[in-house]
C-alpha cells in the first residue's frame, strides 16, 4: 500500500483566514484535500504543530492529496513515502498522543454500567490511587501496552514525556476538550508487519483531530 506524506506550513494570517481556529476546523478543511471523498472513511493521519509565526501540519495518507484552495502553492509540499523508509531496525520517533483510561461506572444501586468513562493519563509514573489502592497506569505504562500491541518497544528512562496545551474544539455546538502529550525518544522494531500497520493507522484515540501519527526518522544503530 502507498503512503503519501504531506507538509503544510501556513502562517497565522492566512490560518485565521482559512477559519482554522481550532483542531476541528483543521479536521474539516484537510478533507478538501481529498475531494469526492467527504463521505469516505477517514484513512489519513495529521499532526499540527505551532511554530514560530506559524503552523506545521504534517498529514500521513493512502491516498493522494491535492492541495486545497486554501492552501498557498508555496505552503505544501507532498511525496510518497519509499517502501524501503519502514524497513529499519530502529528509529527515533515523536508521537503526540491522547492517552486516556477507562474508569468503572456505576448506577445507583451499584451496578456495573456497560461503557465507561475515559478520562486522560497525566502523570509519567504508575501510581496508586489512595481510595481504592488499585494501580493507575502512567503515561509510561499506556505506551508500553501500545508498543507492545504495535510491534516496537522502547527504553522509558530515554523517553520523554512533554505535556500539550490543551486543546479545545467545537463539534456540533459542543465544547470539547483533549488533552495531549508528546513522547520522545527512540525505538526497536519487535514485528514489521504491526508495526507498518501502526505508522499508517496511529496509535491511540482522537487520531481525526491530530492524536496518533508516529513521526519517525531511521537510526542505523540504537543509541
Amino acid at each position: 500500500m502507498s503512503l503519501y506524506l504531506t507538509e503544510i506550513q501556513l502562517d497565522y494570517e492566512a490560518a485565521v483566514k482559512a477559519g482554522l481556529r481550532d483542531n476541528y476546523a483543521w479536521h474539516q478543511k484537510i478533507w478538501l484535500c481529498f475531494p469526492g471523498r467527504e463521505e469516505a472513511t477517514r484513512d489519513f493521519l495529521t499532526r499540527l504543530d505551532p511554530a514560530d509565526g506559524h503552523f506545521r501540519l504534517l498529514m500521513l495518507s493512502a491516498a493522494t492529496p491535492q492541495r486545497p484552495p486554501w492552501c498557498p502553492t508555496a505552503a505544501w509540499r507532498s511525496k510518497e513515502v519509499p517502501a524501503s523508509f519502514l524497513t529499519r531496525p530502529a528509529y527515533r520517533f515523536s508521537l503526540v498522543a491522547n492517552p486516556t483510561q477507562k474508569l468503572v461506572v456505576r448506577d445507583e444501586a451499584g451496578t456495573r454500567k456497560k461503557n465507561g468513562r475515559r478520562v486522560p493519563i497525566l502523570h509519567r509514573e504508575d501510581t496508586t490511587d489512595e481510595k481504592t489502592g488499585k494501580l493507575q497506569p502512567g503515561l509510561l505504562s499506556w505506551l508500553a501496552r501500545k508498543g507492545g500491541a504495535h510491534g516496537f518497544n522502547f527504553d522509558p528512562d530515554h523517553t520523554r514525556t512533554i505535556p500539550r496545551s490543551r486543546q479545545y474544539f467545537i463539534k456540533s455546538g459542543s465544547l470539547g476538550l483533549h488533552t495531549g502529550v508528546e513522547f520522545q525518544g527512540s525505538l526497536q522494531v519487535t514485528d514489521p508487519d504491526k508495526f507498518r500497520h501502526a505508522f499508517a493507522q496511529g496509535i491511540g484515540s482522537a487520531k481525526a483531530f491530530g492524536f496518533g501519527m508516529l513521526v519517525l526518522a531511521p537510526l542505523s544503530t540504537v543509541d
